[in-house]
């Protein structure tokens, strides 16, 4: 199979990163399986790695543009690190045949709740309120937040990031950039952590992440520069049919 292949992959993929926050995962994943016909267990580890890396480039953008509040990641952080950890726990030590048997089709549903929320967000179901409702959670707020996407992403790799962003927007009311920047910067450090727990079980797929970020790091920079200049609502609604195409796809079988 071409190299060109996960590269251009990588550099879509991380364009949309840069772009809405959304749909790393939920992309990835599935292209993992179903293109690159990795075994469950290996693609959630092998995107995990490769959204921890992507998505530390896009946070330097989003710190240089002051839209992190290190305070708020880091109460988040205390919820999701160790739910992901446990999360992972669970897949990791489930029989091999056990994964391959149910992986696909609960990843497949775990795809279409994600898809289903960002077509929300795309049809301004779900939107940050204004400015002058601005309320912000307190800390037991995003600890519970955190730690419900800490499972998700332990699990599955997918979602994470979506599901967070859409808990926020309805029971919150952050500044955009502000949520944008949380998302990002979150999704880093907590892709990191559950990377790290898949990348010591060796269950990574190294070089098939270096020509991912080959494409996917000049990708999200692109994707930062060029979220003025595209409808992101446009790019929303694209993304949650690809990514419900893609759990229904795994729920009837690859």
């Amino acid at each position: 199979m071409s190299l060109l292949l996960p590269v251009g992959a990588g550099f879509v993929i991380g364009f949309l990163i840069g772009l809405t926050g959304m749909g790393g995962g939920a992309l990835m994943t599935p292209f993992l399986l179903i293109v690159m016909k990795l075994d469950p267990v290996a693609a959630v580890g092998t995107d995990l790695v490769f959204a921890a890396l992507t998505k530390i480039a896009g946070s330097a953008q989003h710190y240089r543009h002051g839209n992190v509040s290190f305070k708020q990641v880091l109460w988040m952080a205390c919820g999701s690190l160790p739910a992901s950890y446990v999360g992972a726990q669970i897949i990791l030590h489930l029989n091999p045949q056990i994964t391959q048997k149910i992986m696909p089709p609960v990843l497949g549903g775990i795809l279409v709740l994600v898809g289903l929320i960002m077509m929300a967000r795309a049809l301004n179901v779900l939107h940050p309120r204004s400015i002058e409702d601005e309320s912000w959670p307190n800390p037991i707020a995003l600890i519970a937040v955190g730690s419900a996407g800490g499972l998700l992403v332990g699990m599955s790799s997918i979602g994470g990031g979506t599901v967070i962003m859409a808990m926020m927007i309805v029971f919150f009311t952050i500044p955009v950039n502000y949520l944008v920047g949380l998302d990002v910067v979150h999704g880093a450090v907590l892709a990191t952590v559950a990377a790290l727990t898949y990348a010591l079980a060796g269950r990574t797929n190294w070089p098939l992440v270096s020509w991912l970020l080959i494409g996917s790091i000049p990708g999200v920079w692109l994707g930062v520069l060029s979220i003025k200049h595209i409808d992101k609502r446009i790019v929303r609604g694209v993304l949650s049919l690809l990514v419900i195409g893609a759990g229904i796809n795994l729920l009837i079988g690859r």
